[in-house]
């Protein structure tokens, strides 16, 4: 295993070097990546996976059009329900904390580096199933681009059992990826920690929203921008599976775990395309 000592500034300098972008205060944590995985994983109905999608969505506490945002996606959650998984990235200028009102950073450095990566250049946009595009697409497309999305066929499973030690704060996420089809590609799987219910204010229009709700907030990723390989890089062919694990101690932050959970993306290693996507709350309800 290998231990990340972390800080919401630590890879401040590696982001900076590709753009342009400000400092960002925040809470330290410890990650482990690459854990031993010591669960073990129920059997399941192949039947019964279904291929679910991956909506980033970029926003910030001072952009003005933002709660429209917000809507448009409750709307799209409505429609899609649990084959809908959504994480909110706060990113760009009106990002930034600015005055004892807006003071609170969402911001994070893996955050700033997705946004980069699309050249996201306003808000609100969002990406889908991590397939690039240049800019990111508006509010208005996005269930459109929703509706596109071939999801006739469910090439992998994500089983994933969350471990959480609520004395130390630390949360180990354990995975096991199951191919049921053939798929050429090596894949790659990232762990995102995701928080909901978080109390801010927002700017909505004219107005300042002092207790506005802000829901799928981006956290921290457990093991990078983009995941990592598994099978050494090697494509898994069907019925193969792979397990893999990391933590993270979160007891320097204010983050809730209770409100938190885990977004597992299995991803194309050529191309970041999402493959499957999956979500589990870090503590049972």
């Amino acid at each position: 295993m290998k231990k990340i000592f972390v800080m919401t500034i630590a890879l401040f300098g590696l982001v900076c070097l590709f753009s342009k972008c400000d400092k960002i205060e925040g809470p330290y944590y410890e990650i482990t990546d690459n854990e031993d995985v010591d669960v073990l994983f129920p059997d399941f109905d192949p039947t019964t996976v279904y291929r679910k999608m991956l909506i980033e969505e970029f926003t910030g506490h001072r952009c003005t059009n933002c709660p429209q945002g917000h809507q448009t996606l409750e709307t799209l959650h409505q429609q899609y329900g649990d084959t809908l998984i959504a994480i909110g990235i706060h990113y760009g200028s009106l990002a930034k904390p600015l005055g004892e009102t807006f003071s609170y950073d969402f911001r994070t450095e893996v955050g700033n580096a997705i946004g980069t990566e699309y050249g996201i250049d306003a808000i609100p946009k969002a990406i889908v199933d991590q397939v690039y595009k240049e800019g990111g697409w508006s509010r208005d497309q996005w269930a459109t681009v929703l509706k596109a999305v071939n999801r006739t066929n469910a090439y992998a499973a994500i089983q994933l059992i969350n471990q959480y030690d609520a004395e130390y704060k630390i949360l180990k996420v354990n995975a096991k990826v199951t191919m049921l089809d053939n798929y050429p590609h090596p894949v790659k799987l990232a762990f995102y920690l995701v928080e909901d219910g978080i109390v801010k204010p927002q700017k909505d229009g004219n107005q300042d929203i002092l207790n506005y709700v802000h829901n799928h907030v981006f956290r921290a990723s457990l093991n990078g921008v983009h995941g990592v390989a598994l099978n050494s890089g090697n494509p898994i062919p069907k019925d193969g599976f792979e397990v893999y694990a990391a933590s993270i101690d979160i007891s320097e932050t204010d983050w809730v775990p209770e409100n938190c959970h885990v977004v597992a993306v299995l991803a194309d290693q050529s191309n970041n395309n999402v493959i499957q996507v999956e979500k589990l709350d870090v503590i049972s309800r």
